[in-house]
């Protein structure tokens, strides 16, 4: 009796894993099916200040969920990151936060002009709240064109120079 309570759990353990892999996806077959939904797409990314022999352009590969990303820039003060202490006033293009990084406290904010699904600038600010040593306000412009598909063997992240070869995302 044990035996055979034995041998029928084996088969329920057998046909259980068995069941796994049949439709099972690999990631392959994912990234195929996720891109298909939301096709990745290149954009060039500029900082508008500087001229283009600096090299401040960048192409990157993004989804929808990293272009969203790209309107929600976040601050970072000597590599670290600004941590929010509120949450983001959100009002049409714009918005502002609270952040505090090395012990200071900043107000972070940032607005949108143009088409975002194609062709905008973000202007990005951070300001020290209390600013002892007269930094002042920090800003930034970056404008954001849509070129087309990610070229092939680009994955969603990738990033690279114009002319260079893409920096692999993370996983």
């Amino acid at each position: 009796m044990i035996g055979a309570a034995r041998l029928g759990l084996a088969a329920l353990l057998l046909i259980g894993l068995s069941a796994c892999d049949l439709g099972g996806d690999t990631t392959a077959q994912i990234l195929t099916r996720q891109q298909a939904i939301d096709p990745p797409q290149l954009w060039l990314v500029q900082l508008t200040e500087v001229t283009p022999a600096q090299g401040a352009a960048v192409f990157v590969c993004a989804d929808s969920a990293l272009r969203e990303s790209f309107v929600r820039a976040r601050a970072e003060i000597n590599g670290q990151p600004c941590e929010d202490t509120t949450l983001p006033l959100l009002k049409d293009r714009e918005w502002v936060l609270s952040c505090r990084a090395h012990g200071q406290a900043f107000t972070v904010s940032a607005s949108t002009l143009g088409d975002l699904d194609r062709d905008f600038r973000l202007n990005f600010a951070l300001t020290p709240l209390f600013d002892a040593n007269g930094v002042g306000t920090v800003r930034q412009s970056r404008r954001f064109r849509l070129v087309g598909a990610c070229p092939a063997g680009w994955r969603i992240g990738d990033q690279a120079k114009p002319g260079r070869r893409p920096h692999r995302a993370r996983t």
